[in-house]
């Protein structure tokens, strides 16, 4: 009796096993099989409408279900390349600015990771800072700029600096650039670059990480005024004072020569450099004014080398101009009259054509593609000045400073205002 009592309770309690859901993985929810996915990092913080986020992690794919990518709680279809690697183009349908993503398969959601969309076109940087100058360029996000420190517009006081993106923006980070108040500033790409004080100019190589100082104006005898950079490439550079002094490196400011130009051409100190470029006839040109005439009087000379043996092009008070002007070509060079006339030279200056009005400030790309500042807008032409389209509406009272233009972007500089543009 007690042997029959024992054999039913043990086959109770193996039934009772049998029955235990809990005991047999093949039969549970699948939904609850599924790994979670974890996201470990993203390519970039900052996003470029168009370009392409990858996403790195753990448990992408699911043989059962399909994989989803979640942007600002829009869902999207994706298709993992590996169980650890995702890689989605950023539409603009997907908003801008700050933006979160997650990895979806089934219902398990990955934690929440966050990077920034810029989109394409004409985009607004907030800033406070008053840019005299700022560069980008099409391998990088980073922006190098040159920026008046002093609230006054009685005072200056240069600083150069950059902006890296991250996943909120845009943030402002400081270089290793001393040497004083920094007047002007170059770059030829987001690493060789050259910015001057008054009296010197410092040749980087690794993005105002390190400079090597080059030249002293005081030691020449010349006059630290108005020091501009004229020249910049992989290892040489240029720059003037306001009165033709130049000071020349040809190896990354390891070593320097002087000259003034005024004196070895005119032997006179009283002429003033207002533009200077690089023909497509391969001659460098500067042009300027001698303050000691009356009326001033205009010069044009040109060098094989750009920095010595100047030869005389012409020197007469026709064919005057003031302000702003920007050589672009020997057949080729923009003025603003003071009548606030945007207009050309195609003879080196002995002659102008008027090409716009009512303009207050201009911006040359190239021989077709011309910016101008009119009525706190910018407008644009492709087609050397025929036709004018709006671009982009400014500010009332606007300060543009600087434009930049590389193939894929244009960066738009000025007084509490900098703007991006992505093609």
């Amino acid at each position: 009796m007690k042997t029959k009592l024992f054999s039913l309770v043990l086959c109770l309690l193996c039934l009772s096993c049998t029955n235990d859901d809990s005991k047999n993985p093949q039969e549970q929810d699948p939904i609850e099989q599924i790994a979670r996915p974890i996201i470990s990092s993203l390519s970039k913080d900052l996003v470029i409408e168009g370009e392409s986020l990858t996403i790195e992690g753990e448990n992408f794919i699911n043989d059962d279900f399909d994989t989803q990518v979640m942007i600002n709680n829009m869902t999207f279809d994706v298709k993992p390349i590996s169980n650890t690697k995702i890689t989605i183009d950023i539409t603009d349908s997907m908003g801008i600015e700050n933006s979160s993503i997650r990895v979806k398969v089934s219902e398990k959601l990955s934690e929440a990771k966050y990077f920034f969309i810029v989109p394409k076109g004409w985009y607004k940087i907030e800033t406070d800072l008053d840019i005299r100058k700022a560069f980008v360029f099409d391998d990088s996000n980073t922006i190098t700029f040159l920026h008046d420190r002093e609230l006054s517009p009685l005072s200056y006081n240069g600083r150069v600096k950059k902006m890296s993106g991250d996943h909120s923006g845009y943030k402002v980070i400081l270089t290793n650039l001393g040497g004083g108040n920094i007047y002007d500033l170059e770059m030829l790409n987001e690493n060789i670059g050259v910015a001057v004080n008054p009296v010197t100019g410092f040749f980087t190589t690794d993005g105002f990480e390190t400079t090597k100082s080059f030249g002293d104006f005081w030691e020449e005898g010349e006059m630290p005024v108005e020091t501009e950079i004229k020249y910049v490439d992989a290892n040489s550079s240029l720059i003037v004072n306001c009165c033709t002094a130049h000071i020349y490196t040809s190896d990354r400011g390891e070593t320097y020569s002087s000259f003034n130009v005024a004196e070895e051409v005119f032997s006179s100190d009283s002429f003033r450099t207002r533009a200077y470029g690089i023909g497509s006839d391969n001659y460098f040109y500067e042009i300027g004014l001698d303050i000691s005439s009356s009326p001033y009087a205009y010069y044009v000379i040109k060098s094989a080398n750009g920095y010595e043996n100047w030869e005389l092009v012409s020197y007469s008070i026709e064919g005057k101009y003031s302000g702003k002007t920007y050589f672009l070509d020997h057949d080729l060079i923009f003025n603003i009259s003071p009548n606030d006339e945007l207009r050309i030279s195609t003879d080196l200056t002995n002659s102008w054509s008027i090409v716009k009005e009512n303009v207050q400030n201009f911006f040359i790309k190239d021989r077709f593609n011309w910016f101008i500042i009119s009525d706190n807008n910018l407008y644009g032409t492709n087609d050397s000045g025929a036709n004018w389209n709006l671009e982009l509406e400014l500010p009332i009272d606007s300060q543009l400073n600087h434009m930049f233009f590389t193939s894929n972007k244009t960066i738009l500089s000025g007084n509490k205002m900098l703007y991006i543009k992505h093609q």
